[in-house]
C-alpha cells in the first residue's frame, strides 16, 4: 500500500474538524509559492463598462426548506463574502482565489452558522451557505472564458430545480482552506469581478474594459437520473461553446462531468 493511500486512510479516521485543520495546514504550505500570482487589488467599476458574464440567484431558493436560523446565518455569510470579493481586479495571467479573498469563516470575523455539507451529509457550521457564492463565481468564470485552475464538485444534489437558472452541476464547493475555487484570466485585458446583494438576490458580473470579440454559452448534455447501488443519482456533462461576435463557433470545451446522489 502506497504512502499516499496510507495518508488518506489516516485522515479519514480522524474527526472532521481535526482532519480539516490538517488539510488546511498542508494547503497553506503548498500555496506559498503561488501567492504573488493571486488577485488582491480592487478596480473602479467605471473602467469596466463591458459585461462578459452575469448571473443571479435568490438567497432563499426554496421557501422554508432550511431552518430559519440557518437561513438567516447563510444570508449574513453570503453578504460578508460578497463584500470582500466585490470589484476584485484580475490582471492578465493572475489567478482569482476564493479563499485568498474571503479568508477563514469564523465568529470573530462575523460569520454565522448556516447549512453546509460535511462528509456528504447536511450539517450546521460557521460559514455555512457560502457555496452560493462559489457556485456563482464558477458560473461567471466559465461563462466569460476564464481558465479553471481548481474546482471541486458537490457530493449531493440538495434541492429540485426550483428557480434554477443554470444547468445542474454548474457549482463549486469550497472548504477553508483545502478546497478552493480558482480561475485564471487568460485574456490580454484585466477583468473585474463584482458581487452584490439586491432585493434578496445575489447578483454577479465579470466585466472588462472593451469587447474581447468572443461570446460564450453553456450547454448541458447527457443529463439523466438513474439508480445505482440503491441510490438515486443524477448525471450530466457541461460544455462551453465559444463563438465569435457574429455567432460562428470557434471551439467547444468540456468543462465538467457531474455525477452525484439526489436527496430530494
Amino acid at each position: 500500500m502506497g504512502v499516499r493511500r496510507l495518508n488518506g486512510l489516516f485522515l479519514k479516521a480522524l474527526p472532521f474538524q481535526l482532519r480539516r485543520e490538517l488539510l488546511s495546514l498542508q494547503r497553506f504550505i503548498r500555496n506559498i509559492p503561488s501567492r504573488h500570482f493571486l488577485a488582491a487589488n480592487k478596480a473602479n467599476a467605471e473602467d469596466f463598462p463591458f459585461t462578459l458574464s452575469t448571473a443571479a440567484s435568490p438567497l432563499e431558493r426554496v421557501k422554508g426548506a432550511i431552518e430559519a436560523k440557518l437561513q438567516k446565518g447563510k444570508e449574513k455569510n453570503v453578504s460578508i463574502a460578497a463584500g470582500r470579493i466585490n470589484n476584485t481586479l484580475v490582471e492578465p495571467g493572475e489567478i482569482f482565489s476564493y479563499h485568498a479573498l474571503v479568508g477563514r469563516p469564523s465568529r470573530l470575523r462575523g460569520f454565522k452558522h448556516g447549512l453546509e455539507l460535511r462528509n456528504d451529509e447536511e450539517s450546521a457550521g460557521i460559514g455555512g451557505g457560502l457555496c452560493q457564492v462559489s457556485n456563482m463565481l464558477y458560473v461567471l468564470a466559465i461563462s466569460s472564458g476564464m481558465r479553471i485552475v481548481e474546482r471541486h464538485r458537490h457530493g449531493l444534489d440538495l434541492f429540485p430545480d426550483h428557480c434554477r437558472t443554470v444547468p445542474f452541476g454548474c457549482g463549486a464547493t469550497v472548504c477553508y482552506n483545502f478546497q478552493d475555487l480558482r480561475f485564471e484570466n487568460p485574456l490580454t485585458q484585466p477583468i473585474m469581478v463584482s458581487l452584490e446583494i439586491i432585493e434578496a438576490q445575489l447578483l454577479g458580473k465579470i466585466r472588462i474594459a472593451s469587447d474581447p470579440g468572443f461570446r460564450v454559452r453553456i450547454e448541458e448534455r447527457g443529463h439523466r437520473f438513474f439508480n445505482e447501488n440503491g441510490y438515486r443519482l443524477r448525471e450530466n456533462f457541461i460544455w462551453r461553446i465559444i463563438s465569435d461576435s457574429h455567432g460562428a463557433i470557434l471551439r467547444e470545451e468540456l468543462m465538467a462531468h457531474n455525477k452525484c446522489r439526489v436527496v430530494y
